[in-house]
């Protein structure tokens, strides 16, 4: 071979391994990374700032939208896969000289190995990101000078001799974990990869492998618990009910037999009735909604309530 033979196969070579690199970073920018980068940053849980839910329409709005996420993890999922195998057909479509080794069935499993972690941790970060996300929300507390937007909208009952929540503390608590639940189920959508070349499709997922990851397990212990800190602070709101309690634990006609046994003139009659107008009009003053953390506890039923038993 003379020196211009030579040197024309040198550039040739050199074109051919320079569109090999472009197309290789091209399938690893654009298909893998930029994928696992949707993946992880995807959130599976849907919490708008501005409004407050029922316990049901919560729930019923986690599920849609992770339903809605879990389809879009599922197909990138299938691309990055894809584009992984995309990438070794490429690499083995490159023409190698004679006295050059092909790249080794070796070499290819640990190519689709490492992506494949990659793939799990995207999904992890995600996994993590949403629970971090739920706990924050629902788990927050006010700072100084600061206001918690309430998320769930609960009614204060009277439930003689009781006041209560409707729905209770443990059933918000309750909503909380099956959302959780929802969450991580979401995994179980998504397939592990085959890692040889015409190995069938596999059947297992990536819900074991992040369920069992102690952040996960950290997290989802910390949002079983999430409403505990408030719980102390919501009944001492619900005790200031208390004040009002002879309203439904006395017994009105006994009440009203002592009341006459004094034989009442009319200036009794009158301080009576304009006591129990005072007493109507201070449980007409309570405010009709008071927010503790991401409750927003409702006061017009046990009002209405108060005011009936004082009318």
């Amino acid at each position: 071979m003379n020196i211009d033979a030579y040197k024309q196969h040198i550039h040739n070579g050199l074109r051919r391994l320079e569109e090999l690199v472009s197309n290789i970073n091209d399938i690893i920018e654009n298909r893998i990374e930029k994928n696992l980068k949707v993946v992880s940053k995807t959130l599976l849980v849907d919490l708008p700032d501005s409004d407050a839910f029922t316990v049901e329409d919560f729930v019923r709005m986690q599920e849609r939208h992770i339903a809605k996420q879990s389809t879009l993890l599922q197909g990138k999922n299938v691309e990055i896969d894809y584009a992984v195998r995309d990438l070794i057909s490429t690499i083995h479509s490159y023409k190698l000289d004679g006295q050059l080794d092909n790249v080794v069935d070796e070499e290819v499993f640990k190519l689709r190995k490492h992506y494949n972690h990659f793939m799990y941790q995207a999904l992890l970060h995600c996994a993590k990101n949403s629970m971090n996300a739920l706990k924050k929300r629902i788990g927050s507390r006010p700072a100084l000078g600061d206001t918690v937007q309430p998320f769930f909208e609960v009614e204060i009952n009277l439930a003689a001799p009781n006041v209560v929540l409707s729905p209770s503390l443990d059933e918000i608590q309750e909503c909380i974990n099956r959302s959780a639940q929802a969450i991580l189920k979401c995994f179980k959508t998504v397939r592990e990869w085959s890692f040889h070349e015409n190995e069938p499709a596999s059947t297992k997922t990536f819900f074991d492998r992040i369920t069992k990851d102690i952040e996960i397990v950290r997290v989802a212990l910390l949002l079983t618990g999430c409403i505990q800190g408030i719980r102390n602070t919501v009944q001492d709101y619900l005790n200031s009910f208390t004040t009002y309690n002879w309203l439904w634990h006395e017994e009105k006609n006994k009440s009203y037999q002592e009341f006459m046994k004094v034989e009442p003139s009319l200036d009794d009659y009158d301080r009576k009735l304009r006591s129990f107008g005072a007493i109507n009009d201070e449980i007409r003053s309570i405010e009709d909604i008071h927010n503790i953390g991401a409750l927003s506890l409702t006061t017009l039923s046990i009002k209405d309530q108060l005011s009936s038993e004082c009318h």
